[in-house]
C-alpha cells in the first residue's frame, strides 16, 4: 500500500507544480526584469545578464544557510502566486467567465445580456416564421437550408435564449434550459444522484473536461497579472494580451466540450437515475415530463 500512495503523492506534486508553482516562477522572473530593466531599457538583455551575474557572484559568498534562504524566499514568492492566482481563479474569474457577476456591475450585465438577445431573437424569429409557412411535411430544400443556415449563426450567439452576458455563461445556461425542455428536469437538483450512477469512465472525462476549462480560466487570470506587471514593464503587457487570447480561445472550446458532455451524460443515463430511484420508465417509449417532474420533487426533497 505504501508504494501506491508513495506514487500517488509524487504524481499530485508533479501536477501541482506544473499547475501553480512553474508559472509562479516564471512570474516571480518576469517581476525581477520588470524591476531591473522598467520601460526605459525593457528589452536590454545585457544589462539584465549583468545584474543576474552580479546578484550571483555576491549570493555566492553568502553562508550555506543565507543561499538557501534565497532560494526558500523564491520558491515561496511563486507558490505564493500561484495559490493566490488558483483562488481568484475559483472564487472570482470563474463567476466573471459564467456571466455571474457581482450587483455593482449588474447594470452593465443587463445591458450586455440586452445585447446578446437583441442578435439572437431576430434569428429565431425568422426560423419560426419559415417553420409556421412551410410545415416540416411540406418543407422543400431551400427552406430546409435557410433554417440551417440561421439556425447555425444563431448557435453561434447561444443554443437557448441568451439570459447570461458572456458567451460562456449562456453555454452553461442553455444546457440547463434545453434539458428542462427535454425531460423537465432541474439539472441542479438531478445532478448530484446523477453522478453517483454514471459509470467511472463517464465521470473521469467530465472531470477532465471540467479541468481544461478550470486551467483556462486560471490562465485568463495570469493574463491579468501579467497585465497589471505591464505598467512597469511592457513586454509583459504583450506577453498578458497573448496570455489571455489563448485562455479565451480555450476557456470558450472547453465549456462547450464540458457542457456538451453533461447534456450526453444526462441523455445516455437519464433513465437509469430513474429506474434506480423506484421511476419507472416502460422500455422503448418516450420521455415523458411527468417523469422529470417526479425527479425533481424527490430530489429537492419537497423544496
Amino acid at each position: 500500500m505504501a508504494p501506491v500512495l508513495d506514487g500517488l503523492g509524487e504524481k499530485l506534486a508533479e501536477k501541482w507544480v506544473s499547475a501553480s508553482a512553474a508559472p509562479g516562477l516564471l512570474l516571480v522572473a518576469a517581476s525581477t526584469a520588470a524591476a531591473v530593466l522598467g520601460h526605459g531599457h525593457a528589452l536590454d538583455g545585457g544589462l539584465l545578464r549583468e545584474r543576474a551575474g552580479h546578484w550571483a557572484a555576491t549570493a555566492g559568498h553568502w553562508p550555506v544557510a543565507g543561499q538557501v534562504a534565497a532560494v526558500a524566499v523564491v520558491v515561496l514568492a511563486s507558490v505564493a502566486a500561484g495559490a493566490f492566482v488558483h483562488t481568484c481563479a475559483e472564487e472570482t474569474a470563474v463567476r466573471l467567465w459564467t456571466g455571474d457577476w457581482p450587483r455593482a456591475a449588474h447594470a452593465l450585465e443587463r445591458r450586455l445580456t440586452a445585447r446578446r438577445a437583441g442578435r439572437w431573437t431576430p434569428l429565431q424569429q425568422q426560423i419560426d416564421a419559415i417553420r409556421r409557412a412551410a410545415p416540416a411535411h411540406h418543407r422543400q430544400d431551400p427552406d430546409r437550408r435557410r433554417i440551417d443556415e440561421l439556425a447555425a449563426r444563431r448557435d453561434l450567439i447561444s443554443l437557448a435564449q441568451p439570459i447570461r452576458p458572456t458567451h460562456t455563461g449562456d453555454r452553461f445556461a442553455a444546457t440547463e434550459s434545453r434539458l428542462r425542455g427535454q425531460y423537465g428536469i432541474d439539472l441542479a437538483a438531478c445532478w448530484p444522484p446523477l453522478w453517483l450512477v454514471l459509470p467511472q469512465e463517464t465521470r473521469t472525462e467530465l472531470r477532465a473536461s471540467r479541468s481544461r476549462f478550470d486551467a483556462a480560466v486560471a490562465g485568463s487570470v495570469w493574463a491579468g497579472c501579467y497585465a497589471v506587471l505591464g505598467c512597469l514593464w511592457w513586454p509583459a503587457a504583450a506577453g498578458a494580451a497573448a496570455t489571455g487570447l489563448v485562455a479565451w480561445r480555450r476557456g470558450r472550446r472547453a465549456a462547450a466540450v464540458h457542457a456538451a458532455l453533461v447534456e450526453a451524460a444526462v441523455d445516455v443515463h437519464l433513465r437509469k437515475l430513474a429506474e434506480d430511484v423506484g421511476i419507472a420508465v416502460p422500455p422503448g417509449t418516450p420521455w415523458e415530463p411527468r417523469l422529470g417532474t417526479a425527479l425533481n420533487r424527490l430530489f429537492r426533497k419537497g423544496a
